[in-house]
């Protein structure tokens, strides 16, 4: 069975390109936000012109991971927008355009792949940390935490992967994606964040092994 991409975007020349690149995919085109009917589509790409400014960028963003939940969202931009976009917000990987071959639908198949873990368990655990997957929540002694999107990622892997170490690149990798221009010290300061907002409760779950990264400890 074909599976269903969303454009959102009034660029003729961006929607066109695209249909091309993705033989595989069926096609929908959305003007609006509010037009997207998240039961139609199993991922969305969204042309960062569509938005009213480069201030309301991480906000738009921020609504459409809200209305699509776990469906992923790839950001479509030209090479020179790059500093437009930063790894926090909700987007789960980008494509410059003009488009290079075979590209799109790789990427596209990632991200799909990334958003639907083997495990269909909508949720997590270790320790007193429980993880929701469907709803996008952590929670402590079953008090809500609130993380960014990811944030929430970075944990999400290290619990779905419990005693497995992973190098700081490796995580960078496979959080930010392959083509993440920022340097591993992303993971260090993600993980910094986590850990002030979980406490004493992070140093019981997440392990630091020195001189390689970061793992989950095992039950």
């Amino acid at each position: 069975m074909r599976k269903t991409a969303g454009i959102l975007s009034v660029n003729s020349k961006f929607i066109e390109d695209f249909k091309d690149a993705v033989t595989g995919f069926e096609v929908i085109e959305y003007s609006l936000i509010e037009k997207i009917k998240p039961d139609e589509i199993s991922i969305l790409l969204t042309d960062i012109h569509i938005f009213d400014s480069d201030d309301n960028i991480q906000f738009y963003l921020s609504k459409l991971r809200k209305k699509l939940q776990r469906i992923p969202v790839i950001i479509i931009l030209h090479d020179d927008e790059l500093s437009k976009i930063n790894a926090d917000w909700f987007f789960d990987d980008f494509l410059l355009h003009p488009y290079k071959p075979f590209e799109v639908e790789k990427r596209m198949m990632l991200a799909i792949l990334r958003s639907n873990p083997s495990d269909i368990s909508s949720m997590l655990s270790a320790g007193k940390i429980k993880i929701n997957t469907q709803e996008y929540s952590v929670f402590l002694n079953d008090e809500k935490i609130e993380c960014t999107y990811k944030e929430f990622e970075l944990l999400r892997f290290l619990v779905e992967n419990k005693g497995i170490v992973f190098s700081r690149k490796e995580l960078l990798n496979k959080i930010w994606g392959i083509d993440y221009i920022g340097g591993t010290r992303t993971v260090d300061v993600h993980i910094r964040r986590l850990r002030s907002k979980l406490g004493e409760e992070f140093s019981t779950v997440i392990e630091t092994v020195r001189n390689v990264g970061y793992r989950c400890k095992a039950d």
